[in-house]
């Protein structure tokens, strides 16, 4: 059976745009299990029916414990998942036991405020 994960140590999301109209979500995340020996690590999205009103796709970070007996000392794992970046995810928000960690996603700005931009320095 699947747990969370003791801690979570760091979050990093981005959003790969290779496809314009399919952006897609990636996150990596290294977290501290509580023994030695977890398998199976890994991020678990939470599926929402509307979309979250602060805008933050939610994340628990599981694993199976080891059969048997296990090194008792906190354990680095690692986990990635990617998927379709909703039109309403801005962040992401991933969950251990001890703690979560949100991390900011940025889209690319629209081409309009760029040129917007442009048309700025020109007129100076």
């Amino acid at each position: 059976m699947s747990e969370l994960v003791r801690e979570i140590v760091e979050v990093n999301a981005a959003i790969d745009d290779g496809d314009e109209e399919n952006p897609i979500l990636i996150v990596e995340v290294e977290g501290l299990a509580p023994t030695g020996g977890w398998v199976n690590v890994r991020l678990e999205p939470h599926i929402a029916i509307d979309a979250p009103d602060d805008g933050f796709q939610d994340f628990d970070l599981v694993g199976d414990r080891p059969q048997g007996s296990a090194t008792d000392a906190l354990t680095p794992v690692e986990a990635g998942w990617e998927g379709p970046l909703e039109d309403w995810c801005i962040g992401v928000r991933v969950h251990a036991i001890d703690n979560m960690i949100e991390e900011e996603v940025f889209e690319p700005w629209p081409e309009d405020d760029k040129h917007d931009e442009d048309d700025e320095s020109e007129a100076a």
